[in-house]
């Protein structure tokens, strides 16, 4: 006879959790609206446009020298070169945002 298995717990966000993650910064904000609320698209992509201008993807962009470089450099041995700075700025999708808006404006 074959051994039955429990069924897995439910996955399924608690409130409390749920919105500790929207009050959070817009790039987290977006993901959860996205990945675990289902949200329509374009409240989505609303929300992951602030991450370039609220929180900590106007933070990063703010410290971009005025030569066009993160930390002085365009890579080192650290974590504040500019190469860093633009991984993160994919990571938090800014500059997909960016690369859409500029493509609108043009």
């Amino acid at each position: 006879m074959p051994t039955q298995l429990p069924k897995p717990p439910s996955h399924t966000p608690r409130e409390p959790v749920m919105q500790w993650l929207l009050n959070s910064d817009p790039a987290i904000r977006w993901q959860v609206m996205q990945d675990l609320l289902a949200a329509p698209a374009d409240q989505v992509a609303a929300e992951r446009a602030r991450v370039a201008s609220q929180g900590w993807g106007a933070q990063l962009l703010a410290l971009q020298g005025d030569d066009g470089r993160w930390g002085g450099a365009a890579w080192n041995r650290g974590w504040d070169s500019t190469m860093h700075a633009l991984m993160l700025l994919r990571d938090l999708r800014v500059l997909d945002w960016y690369v859409s808006s500029e493509a609108n404006n043009s």
